[in-house]
C-alpha cells in the first residue's frame, strides 16, 4: 500500500523547500510594495507630520487650548511625530519575531501531522483570524477608550487577523488541506487577496499609530500637569496691571519710580512659547479646578517675560 503524498517523509523536504520559497516571495513582495510606498518622501512626510499633529492636538486639547492658536511649524511636527511612530514601530519589530518563531514551530508541527491534523490546525487558524478581524472590525465604531477593545488592541487584532487570514490560506495550499475546487478559489483569489491584505494592514498600522499619537499627547499632557510645581518659573513684568489670576499667582507692585515696569507676578509656568506668544499656567493649575492658561505677547515693549529654575 501506498504511502499518501501529503503524509509521507519522502515528501519533506519538498514540502520545507516549498515552504521556504513561499515564504520568501510573499516577504519579498510585501517589502517592495513598503518600499514604493516610503519611498516617496511627501507621503512619508505626510505620514509624520499628522502623527505629530494628533499629539500636540491631545496634548493643549487637555489644556482647553486650540493647537490653531499655537503656530507650530511643519517641521515642529515632524519632530513631535518621533515619539508615537517608535513605540508601534518596536511593537511590530517584536511581534514580526514572536510570528516567526511561531511560523517555525508550525511548519515542524504540519510536517509531521496526518492529513485529519493538518485540517484541524488550519480550522483553529481560521477560527482565531476570524474572531479578531471581528474584533478589529467591531471596534471600529467604538470610542478608542472602550475597556474591552482598546486604543490598541482593536489595531492589533485587525491587522494580526488579517494576516493571519492569509496566512492560513497559503498553508491550506501547501500542505494540500484545500484541495480540488477549494484550491482553485485560494488560487484565482491570490491576487484579490493581498491587496486586501496589504490595504487592511496598513489602516490597521495607521490606526494604530494615531492611537499612540493620542495616547502620548495625553501622557506628556498629565506629565506637565503633575509636575508643575517644581517646573522652571516663568517671571512676568508689566507696565499696566494685567490681571492674571489663578492658584499660586502673585502679583507684587514695585515700588521705584523711575522703574520700566511697574508690576510683577510670579507663581507661573512656562507650557509654551510659540508663535511670538506665552502660554503660562499658574503652579496651582489642575484640569479640575478651572484655572485658565495665559497667553501673553512676547512683541510688546509693556511686558516681559523671564525664566528662573
Amino acid at each position: 500500500m501506498s504511502a499518501d503524498p501529503a503524509e509521507g517523509p519522502a515528501d519533506e523536504p519538498s514540502e520545507a523547500a516549498a515552504a521556504s520559497s513561499g515564504g520568501d516571495r510573499a516577504i519579498g513582495q510585501l517589502v517592495e510594495v513598503a518600499g514604493r510606498v516610503l519611498a516617496s518622501t511627501g507621503v512619508l512626510t505626510a505620514i509624520l507630520y499628522y502623527f505629530g499633529y494628533v499629539r500636540e492636538r491631545s496634548l493643549f486639547a487637555y489644556f482647553g487650548i486650540d493647537l490653531g492658536t499655537v503656530g507650530f511649524t511643519t517641521t515642529d511636527y515632524l519632530v513631535k511625530s518621533a515619539g508615537p511612530v517608535f513605540s508601534p514601530l518596536a511593537s511590530v519589530m517584536v511581534f514580526g519575531v514572536g510570528a516567526l518563531i511561531a511560523h517555525h514551530l508550525l511548519v515542524h508541527l504540519l510536517r509531521g501531522a496526518s492529513s485529519r491534523g493538518r485540517m484541524v490546525i488550519c480550522v483553529l487558524l481560521t477560527a482565531l483570524a476570524v474572531t479578531l478581524v471581528t474584533i478589529g472590525a467591531v471596534s471600529l465604531h467604538r470610542h478608542a477608550d472602550d475597556i474591552i477593545s482598546g486604543p490598541y488592541l482593536s489595531p492589533a487584532a485587525l491587522g494580526a487577523g488579517t494576516l493571519l487570514l492569509e496566512y492560513v490560506a497559503e498553508t491550506a495550499m501547501r500542505y494540500g488541506v484545500a484541495r480540488g475546487a477549494w484550491a482553485e478559489i485560494l488560487v484565482s483569489t491570490r491576487s484579490v487577496r493581498r491587496l486586501m491584505l496589504i490595504a487592511l494592514a496598513l489602516i490597521a498600522a495607521f490606526w494604530a499609530t494615531a492611537n499612540a499619537a493620542q495616547e502620548h499627547g495625553n501622557d506628556a499632557a498629565r506629565a506637565i500637569e503633575l509636575s508643575l510645581p517644581t517646573s522652571a518659573q516663568a517671571v512676568v513684568y508689566s507696565r499696566e496691571r494685567l490681571h492674571i489670576t489663578g492658584s499660586g499667582v502673585g502679583v507684587l507692585r514695585l515700588s521705584t519710580e523711575d522703574a520700566a515696569f511697574k508690576y510683577r507676578y510670579n507663581g507661573l509656568r512656562t507650557l509654551a512659547h510659540e508663535g511670538g506668544t506665552w502660554f503660562l499656567l499658574p503652579v496651582g493649575w489642575t484640569r479640575d479646578n478651572g484655572a485658565t492658561v495665559i497667553l501673553l505677547p512676547d512683541s510688546t515693549k509693556d511686558i516681559r517675560v523671564d525664566l528662573a529654575p
